[in-house]
């Protein structure tokens, strides 16, 4: 990239705006590997180089590059640092479940060897007992004989029975944490919500089961704005409290999802007539004002969002039903444009110390 940035100070607008447009797909590609490589950390560093772009679109002077180059390094540094620790633990959670059963096993191991020695013992007594002439003595010796076999047999049940029911525990116990591993990949980690990951599962379940089922996205509107005027913190808060009230809205047979930025998702267990009446709910429910705190600070905005509506078409490639989605998002939010009042001279949001969340229900 620094070689890319002389390039760019030639005079040659052409080769600039091609080499931008290079660095910008590089960037992608980037998010779109480390993505791939480890999904549970890939949406945070899609996310990273999404804004990086974006900041090379609106900014492409050298000065944007070099920083750009910068964070670019960073970001990547930073993720593969934590994609290295969260493989290293889930190596380390494996060997500690193989150490487990190996253990199990060297137990069985050492047991079965500890009783055929007495097994080899009765065996040779046995056979000194078939060698008696005397029936009083012949009896009385396989009475006793009998009597410790059956003591041993029991011993046997008895440590047989603990080894397993030792094993089953320790089983269960890995097993609750690998469940506990596999339900914390599947969530966003800033609103709690299903991530992009668990939302493209279930929706190739419901293809393969060819159930009705019907999509919403929400893409937030003039998020940007809200981090630029009172920081990354305060949207932060946003994206939580707009998560919460969105999934209140919903029936319990529905899913909803962070798809990734200031967007969501949510999958209704329902066609689009009832999904329509869904979306209008939603909209009631969950957009209009909210309360953000960034440190000692309170800030009330107006919060809006562009919604598109599809419903999954039978045969359909689930590709094309979230194209369809997307394209009513976007005719959504040019509709949301084309109705917005003008702007006046005054800031988005009013700050007010202490203010307390309104409510919407």
């Amino acid at each position: 990239m620094i070689s890319l940035k002389k390039y760019l100070d030639r005079d040659d607008s052409g080769r600039q705006a091609g080499a931008l447009e290079v660095c910008g797909n590089l960037l992608g590609v980037m998010g779109e590997c480390g993505s791939q490589a480890c999904p549970h950390l890939g949406e945070e560093l899609q996310s990273q180089v999404f804004r990086l772009q974006e900041r090379l679109k609106s900014d492409p002077g050298p000065g944007t590059l070099q920083q750009t180059n910068g964070e670019a390094q960073t970001a990547l540094r930073s993720w593969g640092e934590r994609a290295s620790n969260y493989y290293k633990r889930k190596a380390t959670e494996v060997r500690e479940l193989m150490l487990v059963v190996a253990q199990a096993a060297e137990s069985v191991g050492e047991r079965d060897m500890r009783y055929t020695s007495k097994f080899s013992s009765f065996t040779e007594r046995l056979q000194a007992i078939a060698n008696l002439e005397d029936i009083t003595n012949l009896r009385s010796s396989l009475t006793a004989n009998v009597g410790e076999l059956k003591k041993c047999i029991a011993q046997m049940t008895k440590d047989s029975n603990e080894s397993v029911n030792r094993l089953n525990a320790e089983l269960a116990t890995y097993r609750s944490r690998l469940e506990e591993t596999e339900r914390l990949a599947s969530i966003d980690a800033l609103t709690g919500l299903a991530n992009r990951r668990r939302i493209e599962l279930a929706l190739d379940q419901l293809v393969l089961r060819a159930r009705p089922f019907s999509l919403l996205l929400f893409d937030v509107n003039d998020f940007k704005a809200i981090n630029d005027q009172f920081g990354h913190v305060a949207g932060d808060d946003l994206l939580r409290q707009f998560a919460v009230e969105l999934k209140l809205a919903l029936r319990s047979s529905d899913l909803a999802g962070r798809w990734g930025g200031d967007e969501f998702i949510v999958v209704l267990d329902c066609g689009e007539e009832l999904a329509e009446v869904q979306r209008n709910r939603i909209r009631d429910w969950a957009l209009g004002e909210y309360t953000l705190r960034s440190g000692a600070d309170s800030y009330r905005v107006s919060v809006s969002a562009a919604i598109g509506m599809a419903g999954w078409l039978r045969g359909e490639d689930i590709t094309e039903t979230l194209k369809r989605a997307d394209a009513a998002m976007y005719r959504d939010k040019q509709e949301l444009k084309r109705g917005a009042a003008p702007p006046v001279e005054r800031p988005a949001c009013a700050v007010i110390a202490g203010a307390k969340p309104p409510a919407r229900r």
